[in-house]
Order: C-alpha cells, then structure tokens, then sequence
C-alpha cells in the first residue's frame, strides 16, 4: 500500500501474527514502512495509525545523521559476537526510555514518538551499550569458567563496565574488569581478552614473561590483538 505524507510517497507494509501483542511501527530501508498488529487489527485502520504518526516517519526517513555509523533509520546492523544483525526501529509510545531487544536475530530498538533519532543518535548508541552490559554476564562469565579452568588461575573479582581505551584490566589485588563492548567480537577474541588478563594474575606487565604465558593457552593471540583494531565502536 502507497501512501503519501506531504510530498513523500511511502510504502506501508502490514504484518500480523498472533504473536504481536500490540501495534508498532518500523522503518526497514528509505521508503518503506513496517506496520506490525495482532491478528484481529482492522486493515482499514492502517491509514489513520500512519497519519497519526506522520511527522516522526517523514523526519526519520528524510534525515539521517552523517555519523550514524549504525543507521538507526534503515538497513544498518549491530555486531554481536563477530557477526552482522540487522535493526529494526519500533515506534512504541508506551514506553519513556529506548529499549533494546535481541530476537529471531533481529535488534529491535524501542522508542517513543519524542526521542527524535536524527537529532539523538547518541541516545540510541547508549541504549544499545546498556543491552551489552545487561548480558555481559551471560555470554562472557562462560569464557572466565573456561579460561579459569584451563590456565588454573582465579580472579578476585569479576566485574564489566565500559572503558574508552581498555578492552580489560587486572588490579594488583586480582581483581578483573572486562568491557562489555568486547560483545561486538567473536567468542574467541573475547577468550584471548579475558585470557590476557588472567596471565597478568602471574605477571603484571607485559613482559617476554607474560607473553609466553598468554601464548601458552593461546598460540596464535596475535590474530586476535588485531581483530580487536577492527572494532565497530
């Protein structure tokens, strides 16, 4: 279905299923629009629920920020674990705060008609590092398990946090810290990160020492030194 906004013409796309507890919007690609209801929506509704929301579809169709590297607006994708997934932009005006959700491999990012994605991408950005320290603990305490096991050393404490220049730190009391941005890299990147500060338990800098030691339980750690120089943010 063909509907103009203005002098925009967009196309509306209706999906429904009766997983779909209650109406929401979203933008795929530059003039698409996806209207996803439970089974029971009136298809002669769907008119009035996208004027309803003209304004917010026109702006974000029509602008998107040159530094949104993830294209909060269409066709961008979030990395997760070393792998490409594709976003999805919901208009749901019952929430206050975005929120992000990771489902059937899609991300699916939650805002209300207020939050203005062309104008605050940041905002964006922060919701989806909140997603990432909101799982850090179950996607990457697994890889302490097995490290701790393998190389018999025990940190103090675990703990994940966000750091602009450190993938991980080792205090001089044991205790460790990994940043939960290390999520955008594949499984065996974050072992070598979490690897790496396991060692420093033994050694504290980064001697001949220390470096025999991380090669010991991981040959080929290089690799993975210059996967983390490809990170996406």
């Amino acid at each position: 279905m063909e509907i103009r906004l203005d002098d925009t013409i967009v196309n509306v796309i209706h999906r429904s299923d009766k997983r779909i507890k209650r109406i929401t919007l979203a933008l795929e690609n530059s003039n698409e629009v996806i209207i996803k209801t439970p089974l029971k929506f009136k298809a002669n509704q769907i008119r009035d629920i996208i004027f309803q929301h003209k304004d917010w579809i026109i702006r974000s169709l029509n602008k998107v920020p040159p530094k949104n590297q993830f294209d909060f607006i269409c066709g961008g994708t979030i990395p997760f674990l070393g792998e490409k997934y594709r976003l999805e932009l919901v208009l749901d005006n019952k929430i206050i705060h975005i929120k992000v959700d990771f489902k059937d491999d899609i991300f699916y990012f939650y805002h209300n008609s207020t939050i203005d994605v062309t104008k605050e991408y940041e905002l964006f950005v922060d919701a989806l590092k909140s997603f990432y320290k909101k799982v850090a603990i179950k996607y990457i305490d697994p890889v302490f398990d097995e490290m701790c096991f393998k190389t018999k050393l025990h940190p103090e404490k675990i703990t994940y946090r966000y750091a602009k220049r450190q993938w991980g730190s080792c205090s001089y009391k044991n205790d460790i810290s990994i940043n939960y941005m290390l999520l955008q890299f594949p499984i065996n990147t974050i072992r070598y990160v979490v690897l790496h500060e396991l060692c420093h338990i033994e050694e504290k800098n980064h001697s001949v020492r220390f470096y025999n030691l991380v090669s010991l339980y991981m040959s080929e750690y290089k690799k993975e030194e210059d996967i983390l120089k490809q990170k996406s943010f």
